[in-house]
């Protein structure tokens, strides 16, 4: 059993139910884009692309799944990165979410049979065994009830030499980029999240989230 990192101790962060989640994401699933630019000053459109990059080209693809796939950003990045015919899973349990991933898909010309939107709960994945090619998953793993569980529905639908990447905000570990990342985290974001979406309650818990998330350490443990 992997033990939390140390600095939850004194967190008073529980999560939330997953219909709580659901219900949290569609109300700021409009405005969700737009948001994430700002709070991370943008910074996340290259942290998205890193990695598609990092799981792009690793072998001949039929099938990508994005888990938790909010508006699409991972899966379309990846699409861009691999030409060729294969099959996107896009699977998120915000039905929000999915119909702007579809706006966005008809946009860049990614519409089609070759897309597929998965409403669903990333923990029980409607695929059949080993189906997938490549599994991503970004921002997402510390919103599941069980990210064990998530971990091996992944495993379950991948074949044989398939890959999963994960991407996750995390806390810096030099102490004066702690001590901001956290002041930022606290204050900063929830203030901004308001301002944007008009729900502080969805920004606080994206805020505890983060910080109370296990350590990039203990996640590879758990892989």
């Amino acid at each position: 059993m992997i033990k939390p990192p140390k600095e939850t101790k004194t967190m008073t962060y529980q999560k939330q139910a997953p219909e709580s989640i659901k219900e949290m994401f569609g109300t700021i699933a409009k405005n969700y884009d737009r948001t994430n630019a700002i709070l991370s000053f943008k910074m996340h459109k290259h942290w998205n692309m890193e990695l598609a990059k990092a799981v792009a080209h690793k072998q001949e693809v039929h099938a990508f799944l994005d888990l938790c796939c909010g508006t699409g950003e991972i899966a379309f990045n990846y699409a861009k990165l691999n030409k060729g015919a294969f099959e996107l899973y896009l699977l998120d349990f915000t039905p929000e979410m999915l119909d702007i991933a579809k706006s966005k898909a008809k946009k860049l010309h990614l519409d089609g049979q070759r897309i597929h939107y998965i409403q669903s709960d990333a923990q029980k994945v409607p695929l059949p065994d080993e189906v997938i090619d490549c599994v991503t998953i970004s921002y997402g793993i510390r919103n599941v009830s069980n990210p064990s569980l998530c971990i091996r529905e992944a495993f379950r639908v991948l074949r044989p030499g398939g890959l999963m990447g994960i991407l996750e905000l995390t806390r810096p570990k030099n102490p004066f980029l702690k001590f901001g990342h956290t002041v930022y985290l606290k204050t900063i974001l929830p203030i901004l999240g308001k301002l944007m979406t008009s729900n502080t309650k969805a920004y606080h818990y994206l805020s505890q989230s983060i910080q109370s998330f296990q350590t990039p350490e203990n996640l590879t443990k758990l892989m």
